[in-house]
């Protein structure tokens, strides 16, 4: 009995070692990416652009935490939402990838690359334009936000695979 028998992937299948690699690097790097990006661009707009400091930043975090009009933490999990669906997404997607050759991982790896960082930029773009809006409604944006986050993750991820279609990834 050869050795190729008793495994689970085809010979020509990715290494199973990389693709898992990859996969948990996604999955973990976007959980974390998603909960610091709202964290950040917050104290990015009142260090930056408002003139405060740090030390008055964190001086009331607790309060900003939980606190009316601000609501850090309830932000956060909003922010996050949509790269929790990317996470889980590219668990199931590029978790199962191995089974079908080098050549679906490499597209599959390169199209979900392309939707973390074209979501990446659609959620800075989109905390920092209502964190810069003077208008009073402009806090509404962080319930409309997390789903055009989403449509560029479908948009950027067809655009990968086309993409990686066309230069033969």
């Amino acid at each position: 009995m050869s050795a190729a028998k008793g495994m689970n992937h085809a010979p020509s299948a990715a290494p199973p070692v990389a693709v898992r690699g990859l996969t948990l690097f996604l999955y973990w790097g976007s959980l974390a990416v998603g909960v610091l990006v709202s964290f950040m661009m917050q104290v990015g707009v009142e260090t930056i652009r408002r003139k405060a400091t740090l030390a008055d930043y964190f001086d009331g975090f607790y309060l900003r935490l939980f606190g009316p009009g601000d609501g850090l933490l309830a932000l956060t999990l909003l922010g996050a939402a949509p790269f929790a669906v990317y996470a889980i997404f590219a668990l199931f997607h590029l978790g199962m990838a191995a089974r079908h050759g080098p050549l679906i991982v490499r597209r599959r790896g390169f199209a979900l690359q392309l939707a973390l960082a074209a979501m990446v930029a659609v959620s800075v773009w989109g905390h920092y334009a209502i964190l810069t809006a003077k208008g009073s409604t402009a806090g509404l944006g962080f319930f409309v936000l997390p789903f055009y986050v989403l449509f560029a993750l479908a948009v950027a991820y067809v655009l990968g695979r086309l993409i990686s279609l066309r230069i033969k990834v």
